[in-house]
């Protein structure tokens, strides 16, 4: 009888605030001058930050969402939280609003209520406010409800962007509209370049961090498909897709995607090789606490790879495909490559940063963890430091092998002491550079680039430097 009780004095406090709405605006609460409040709301809440960042989960040329790419805005932000009856329900705000702000001269480029928003009145205030990192400019009362709209707009302003975005929480005796403006020094998105399909009902979500992945790459040329191993920040998504989509479907509307973005498909099959290569990190344990999930890993049949270059990194989507109890799922894996996998050394790029700066950091060159064998990916990395450095013969260099702080400190040393021999051999045996222009040598950890506490830090740290004696 107990727990009923206090289950019921949950859903309580969900579905009804407990306060009493003032009569009046609290003292100094204002509203924006760009447009008007809606009739017979009341300020209960009002804070303004000079400065700060800000998170809108906006797609400027689609109607929904964005979690996976929100735009960060810079600037002042200014909260305001009114209350108003209960009979004002978020659907009528919601059109209140959007009339409002049109004639105010806004551009709005979302306006939905409910199951329209793709996400429950119960989640979205975790996500939209704790998540995106948006609850630092406080509030009177907490947003997490029963009935739900949220819009949100633009306007240039005295050659300013200033951003509008309202939630509206419909509860049994009042409705309560947070609104925050942002007045935008700048604005900033990374481009989509895969989600989920629209629709999908994500059971797990992880972000992996750094980590190698394994690539199943289709040569035409030899008529076999080959395993490349890759590294970067994975994120992975396991997923029902929505009723009466064949994985046909799924990996067609993934190839116009990454087509459409500048990208190649790299492989799509059924075969084993591909199969086995997903699967090694394309399925992270997460117990048994989901059927499907725990019978997905030998249900798969299908696979597919595909990439997508940038400026700042290759993007790696590979799904893989399985049949639960005659239910379609999919995993959806997105490798983002950090910049320093990207090729970065060039006859001319050795050239150019060594004569401004007298080293050069070279992240090319590869090896296993822990291991001091060079990997055969490093060929092209070492065959231009090997052209470099016979062009400038009359100079010598250091080779210094660096590691992050992983592990024991001697240990590091004398891994980074037996990685800089190995360049150092492989660039006097395999491509003739002059023994007498290398000296190898290893410090471990205790010259680091970035912080040692994160993953891409890490990778940063890990690196051979070129250095000019």
């Amino acid at each position: 009888m107990k727990k009923l009780s206090l289950f019921l004095i949950a859903v309580l406090i969900i579905t009804s605030p407990l306060f009493a709405q003032r009569s009046s605006d609290i003292e100094g609460g204002k509203d924006s001058p760009l447009f008007q409040r809606a009739e017979g709301a009341i300020i209960e809440y009002y804070k303004v930050i000079k400065w700060d960042t800000y998170k809108l989960p906006i797609n400027l040329n689609e109607p929904y969402l964005n979690w996976e790419a929100p735009a960060t805005l810079e600037g002042k932000i200014i909260r305001t939280q009114y209350s108003i009856s209960a009979d004002n329900n978020p659907a009528y705000l919601l059109k209140v609003y959007k009339s409002t702000l049109e004639k105010a001269g806004f551009e709005i480029f979302y306006a939905k209520t409910n199951k329209d928003m793709g996400i429950s009145p119960q989640k979205f205030p975790s996500k939209y406010y704790k998540e995106l990192g948006n609850l630092k400019s406080g509030y009177a009362f907490a947003t997490t409800c029963s009935d739900q709209s949220f819009i949100m707009a633009k306007i240039r302003n005295d050659g300013q962007d200033i951003f509008v975005a309202i939630y509206i929480s419909g509860f049994n005796n009042i409705s309560i509209i947070t609104q925050d403006v942002i007045e935008a020094e700048s604005f900033q998105q990374e481009k989509i370049i895969a989600t989920v399909v629209r629709g999908s009902r994500v059971i797990w979500d992880d972000k992996l961090g750094h980590r190698k992945f394994y690539v199943a790459i289709k040569d035409d040329s030899e008529d076999q498909i080959k395993i490349k191993e890759i590294e970067g920040d994975v994120h992975h998504r396991f997923c029902r897709p929505p009723s009466g989509l064949s994985s046909n479907e799924i990996v067609e509307n993934y190839i116009e995607a990454i087509e459409k973005n500048g990208g190649k498909v790299l492989e799509s099959s059924n075969s084993k090789e591909s199969i086995k290569a997903f699967m090694k990190v394309g399925h992270p344990y997460h117990d048994l606490k989901n059927f499907e999930y725990a019978m997905f890993k030998d249900r798969v049949y299908k696979t597919f790879f595909g990439m997508v270059p940038t400026e700042s990194a290759d993007h790696y989507i590979m799904l893989a495909f399985g049949n639960v109890e005659s239910k379609l799922y999919y995993s959806l894996v997105i490798v983002k490559t950090i910049p320093m996998q990207k090729g970065l050394v060039s006859v001319d790029n050795l050239a150019d940063v060594i004569t401004k700066t007298g080293h050069i950091a070279i992240y090319d060159i590869l090896f296993d963890t822990g291991k001091s064998e060079i990997k055969g990916e490093s060929a092209d990395a070492l065959k231009n430091i090997a052209e470099y450095l016979n062009a400038n013969a009359d100079k010598q260099y250091f080779v210094v092998g660096h590691t992050d702080n992983v592990g024991n400190f001697e240990a590091n040393i004398n891994l980074s002491t037996e990685r800089a021999k190995a360049v150092v051999n492989a660039l006097i045996i395999d491509t003739g550079v002059k023994a007498e222009q290398l000296i190898p040598y290893g410090v471990g950890p205790v010259a680091p680039v970035a912080t040692n506490t994160t993953d891409k830090g890490k990778a940063k740290n890990r690196r051979v430097e070129i250095v000019e004696q």
